[in-house]
């Protein structure tokens, strides 16, 4: 795995995340901080300790071609139900070099565990 915890603040919240799997699908009620996360995400990944993030949403220009280009990385997709098909599955449980945190309601087609599943909550932004 890349991470086996991602730990930052982001006044006035702290983020405590621990990775158990290699893919991790992230769930949780619409206004609950996904889509905040992510742009906090964004930030981080331009300090050493996280060059390793890649970031995709529906603002990515070619998604597959990108995400294809990806290996040894954390790859993070939010919206990713809008985002993924069937060739992006296939590279997600492949390309077994890179670490998954998808922002997905829908899991059908991809190698996940009981480890796989989170959901964010709004209390100190842990995953739980």
């Amino acid at each position: 795995m890349i991470y086996k915890n991602l730990r930052f603040k982001a006044d006035p919240f702290s983020y405590d995340l621990e990775f158990d799997d290699r893919i991790t699908l992230v769930g949780g009620d619409s206004g609950i901080g996904k889509t905040v996360l992510y742009e906090m995400l964004e930030d981080i990944r331009l300090t050493d300790g996280y060059k390793a993030i890649r970031l995709f949403n529906y603002k990515s220009d070619d998604f597959l071609e990108a995400i294809k280009q990806c290996r040894n990385s954390f790859i993070v997709i939010d919206n990713a139900d809008c985002l993924i098909n069937d060739d992006v599955r296939r590279f997600i449980n492949f390309e077994l070099s890179n670490q998954y945190m998808l922002f997905l309601r829908n899991c059908d087609g991809l190698n996940v565990s009981d480890k796989s599943f989170k959901v964010l909550n709004g209390y100190g932004m842990t995953f739980v």
